[in-house]
Parts: structure tokens; sequence; C-alpha cells
């Protein structure tokens, strides 16, 4: 995909994200559109090793929970205030991302899914077992809001241009580790290990810095999903809701920011539209991505692209047209 249109989808989404507030203005709308760009954030970090890195990593929702309780738990426990909660949140998921990548980075393919799956099942049964921390079943709430000089952001509105903010300066650090080195480093261990090798990238040393990212990623989700959601529980860390971040960054569109943007936004919608189908909306998800794996393999994000191009050829035969006559 061109830079060009890249960088163009990705600022016409968080544009329509900026004014979606406007168009979608009662209670329930915005809390959903909070949820967007929380699952947009937890979207790009999964992006860092599975798009870039190539890894197939399935523990997104394992780190997330941990992000999630260390903002509860230092908030309510320690009694100090939410910024304090996203430092220890984003400082413990990259210290554990890191823990867990150094052991893993010979893994791959099965053994890397088989692997996170098992730290997802180990962490839920730690947060529901280990009552004396984490309370259980029963969770963690009366996590508060975020405050800059005095100001809580209190009301939905407030909270989700906090939310958008952060968003956007991620997404734009995002687009440019992608440019850097680092990205193109990723990339070439994604496409072929042996071969980045030859020409002087360490993979070991990529796949960590990935793990990193994502880690630190997943912390300020994590962090702003249990302070706007006021309660935290391990119910909600499940293997299901871990299938949904993959389905949305393969639909929205496997390596590319403007796509786990894209993938993120349109299926936590989707998710809410078919909430009256319970568990089996996962069936439409399933049929939507092999239809997507079958017709546009690069997920939705180049269907725009292909589009753009398509626009942008009719534009200039139209031009050369009217210039002959």
């Amino acid at each position: 995909m061109e830079k060009r249109n890249r960088n163009t989808i990705l600022l016409v989404s968080l544009v329509l994200l900026a004014i979606a507030p406007f168009l979608f203005n009662n209670p329930y709308q915005r809390f959903v559109l909070n949820n967007i760009l929380v699952n947009v954030i937890l979207v790009i970090a999964l992006n860092f090793i599975l798009g870039f890195a190539g890894q197939v990593f399935l523990g997104t929702i394992g780190f997330f929970a941990i992000s999630s309780y260390a903002t509860a738990l230092v908030t309510t426990t320690l009694g100090l205030g939410f910024w304090w909660g996203m430092l220890a949140s984003i400082v413990t998921t990259a210290l554990l991302a890191l823990l867990l990548g150094l052991p893993t980075l010979k893994l791959s393919g099965f053994y890397l899914a088989l692997m996170s799956t098992g730290f997802i099942v180990v962490t839920t049964d730690v947060l529901k077992n280990w009552s004396s921390v984490t309370n259980g079943v029963w969770g963690i709430a009366s996590i508060p809001r975020p405050a800059i000089l005095g100001k809580v952001f209190s009301s939905d509105i407030d909270f989700y241009f906090l939310s958008f903010v952060i968003t956007l300066v991620l997404a734009v650090i995002a687009i440019i580790i992608e440019d850097s080195r680092f990205g193109r480093a990723f990339k070439a261990v994604r496409d072929d290990q042996l071969a980045a090798e030859t020409i002087g990238i360490n993979p070991l040393k990529a796949k960590l810095l990935a793990f990193l990212l994502s880690g630190i990623y997943i912390g300020v989700a994590g962090s702003l999903y249990a302070s706007y959601q006021n309660f935290v529980s391990p119910d909600v860390f499940n293997l299901q809701q871990n299938t949904l971040f993959m389905c949305m960054l393969v639909i929205g569109g496997l390596g590319s920011v403007p796509g786990a943007v894209i993938g993120a936004t349109m299926l936590t919608s989707l998710t809410e539209v078919l909430r009256f189908m319970k568990e089996k909306y996962l069936l439409v998800y399933a049929v939507v991505i092999i239809l997507t794996l079958i017709y546009q393999p690069g997920g939705f994000v180049v269907f725009l692209s292909q589009s753009m191009n398509w626009i942008k050829s009719k534009l200039a035969t139209l031009t050369l047209f009217r210039k002959e006559a």
C-alpha cells in the first residue's frame, strides 16, 4: 500500500472518530464509542506482534487483564491517582511482555499460539483465585477517572476526547515506527527470518521490541478501560474477547495501522448490533473472515486503497480527455 493512501485513510478514520460523539450523542452510543478507542489501541498493539513481526501471539487479553488490574489496584488499594495507575499499568505490562517474550522468542507458529493461550488461562485463574489481592470473582470497583489541573474527566464526552487524543498520539507513533528502521526490521523478520539475518538484522531483538511495544500500548488501553468502566472483573478477559481482537486486525488489515483503526471500529460497532445473537455473533465474524481471506486478503484497508487508486486513475483519464477535447 502506498504511504500516501495509508496516511490519508488513517487521517480520515481519525477525523470520523473525532466527530463521532456529535453524531451519536445518547449515553449508550457514547459508551460504545469509548470502547472503540480502547479497542483501537489494543488492536494496534496486537499489530506490532502479529502484523509487523509476524508472530502468532494470542495472549493480548492476558496482558489487557493485567494492565487493567494494575491501574485498579494502584488507584483503589494505594489511593493514588489515575495517571500513577496508568504509569504502573504501562511499566507492569511492558516488563511482563519482556519476561514472557524472552523464553518464547524461539517459538513460532503453533507452539507460540499454544503458549500464549495457556498464558490467558493462567492469568484468568490467578485473577479469580488470588482473592486477597484481586478480590476474586467479585472484581474491583470505584476506579477513579483521570484529572488534569483539577479538571476531572467524569462525563462520557470528556473522557472520550481525552482517550481520542491519547489514541491519536499512539497511532501517529505507530506510523512513525512502521516507517523507521525498526518497522523495516519487523517486516523483514516477518517475511523471511533467515534473509533478515543475512542482512544484519537480529530477529530475536526485533521480536522482543515488538513484544515491548505491544506491552506499552496494552498498558495504556487497560488503564483507560479500567477507569472508564469504573470496574474490572476476571469474567471480561476471556478467550472469546481475545478472538474478537484477532478478527478486528484481520478484517481491518493485517500489518496496517489504519487497518487496525478501521477493524476495531467496525467490529466493536457490529458487536453491539449483533448483541441479540449472544455468543452466536462469532459465527458471523467467522463468515466475514473467510470471505475477507478469500476475496480481500489484505483486509478492508487494502480495498479502500485500491478504490482510491481507481478513483485517481479515472480522474486522470477524465482530465486527459478534457485536455485533448
